[in-house]
């Protein structure tokens, strides 16, 4: 279907749907048999006792059976009189799909980079700053840097709400720094100090060539300390010519590459990464999501691993990466806003919020409390999870609908520059060239 088809088809279902929602009340109600008003509920109360069904999608393809163990169970044991419909987005069932099949969904769940297409892509965003309110959700209890980043999104609106979070540390292996004997790595560590240290564990032993340590381009450029954006809404052009991502390039990557890395990443044709800290061991550490131990648990269970903050600027202490938060959205479409409202405020209660962060969730609530409990009741209790909120988040960037084909001209960049194939400036320049020929197709659609 071609762009201006798939337009009017959503338009003409979106339309549909909201002829027919029911999320808000009727001019009767709350009249009694005389024509006297009687005492409403509080909407909170109302909505949770009314028998309705719930459809929910994760963009991000989670199963039935992991989106159960996340939040599904946890939702039907609060609100037995909602029936919880989980649609898996997989071939034939994405949120496109469902809209041309005329199916609703009332609330979206996705990490806050992938928010943007569902909302904006689809056009089914909702402002939900009023429900909330009516609702008793206090947004000053959240962490004020989420909250801005989502309205900066949204132009000043509240189109979703983060539920769980997490940002860029630095994990080790503590065998290969104990077969070395070097002292293991620190919270509040600067890239410099991370650099002498990269240097310490890069060298050849037994026939195996050890590296200090590596990053993944794709998350650590995302969530970069330096908070460029990727798209200028304003000028609609890439931002990949700003001269601070050369910077990033040099901090996260060309000042730690030694001559062993470069080696390396020549000979494989490309950069270590978590597997060649926990498989083969090679990878003494590495930047990754804060969520790694608990999304892949079998990927840690052979080694002797912790975790610290990721490392800071000089100029810019206890700055660590931008957040990338689990959000949750209610569509413009849902057939039950009250109700859809209702489980993303139990979601972001201090008694969820809670028992997420005993599992091993980043709280999305500024509440000392909780914090110190996170991982507490984890299957990695013990480890050094202080570590995810040792450093301010950097302020968020600006996200868009075309950013995740714009960062993907410039990671495969830190390989090319990493082994010499090419220069920074070449490659930067290179990068921007080609997200500028794909804007301009985007624009034409």
């Amino acid at each position: 279907m071609n762009s201006k088809l798939w337009k009017t088809a959503i338009g003409c279902l979106v339309g549909a749907s909201l002829m027919t929602a029911c999320g808000g009340n009727t001019g009767n109600e709350g009249q009694a048999s005389g024509g006297k008003e009687t005492a409403k509920a509080p909407a909170g109360e109302q909505a949770s006792k009314e028998p309705v069904e719930l459809v929910i999608q994760d963009q991000g393809g989670a199963s039935e059976e992991v989106f159960n163990q996340s939040y599904g169970s946890f939702i039907r044991k609060k609100f037995p009189n909602y029936t919880i419909k989980y649609i898996q987005s997989t071939k034939g069932t994405t949120l496109q799909d469902l809209i041309v099949a005329g199916q609703h969904v009332d609330i979206i769940i996705a990490g806050i980079n992938g928010m943007p297409d569902p909302l904006f892509g689809l056009d089914m965003k909702f402002d939900m700053t009023e429900l909330a309110k009516k609702h008793g959700v206090d947004l000053a209890k959240f962490d004020s840097t989420l909250i801005d980043g989502i309205k900066t999104m949204g132009d000043g609106n509240l189109y979703f709400l983060p539920v769980t979070n997490l940002v860029q540390v630095m994990f080790y292996n503590k065998g290969i720094f104990d077969k070395f004997g070097v002292p293991y790595p620190k919270d509040g560590m600067t890239w410099d100090e991370t650099g002498e240290l990269n240097r310490k564990m890069t060298r050849s032993e037994g026939g195996v060539s050890y590296m200090g340590y590596s990053a993944s381009p794709a998350h650590i450029l995302n969530m970069n300390q330096y908070s460029i954006p990727l798209y200028d809404p304003k000028t609609k052009k890439p931002m990949l010519s700003d001269e601070r991502w050369g910077k990033a390039f040099e901090t996260y990557f060309l000042n730690n590459a030694t001559a062993g890395y470069k080696e390396w990443a020549t000979a494989k044709k490309k950069l270590p990464y978590y597997t060649e800290m926990t498989a083969s061991q090679e990878l003494a550490m590495m930047v990754f999501n804060s969520q790694f131990p608990f999304d892949g648990p079998q990927y840690v269970k052979d080694i002797n691993w912790d975790l610290v903050s990721l490392p800071v600027l000089k100029d810019k202490p206890k700055l660590g990466s931008q957040a990338n938060p689990k959000t949750f959205a209610i569509t413009k479409t849902a057939k039950n806003k009250d109700a859809a409202m209702e489980v993303i405020k139990y979601m972001t209660s201090a008694e969820m919020q809670l028992d997420f962060s005993k599992q091993g969730y980043m709280t999305v609530l500024n509440d000392d409390g909780i914090k110190k409990a996170i991982g507490s009741e984890s299957q990695h209790k013990g480890k050094n999870w202080s570590a995810v909120y040792y450093n301010n988040f950097a302020p968020m960037a600006y996200k868009s609908i075309y950013d995740t084909k714009i960062l993907s001209f410039l990671t495969p960049n830190v390989l090319k520059v990493v082994t010499g194939e090419t220069d920074l400036n070449s490659a930067i320049r290179s990068a921007q060239e080609q997200a500028e020929k794909y804007l301009e197709s985007e624009m034409k659609k």
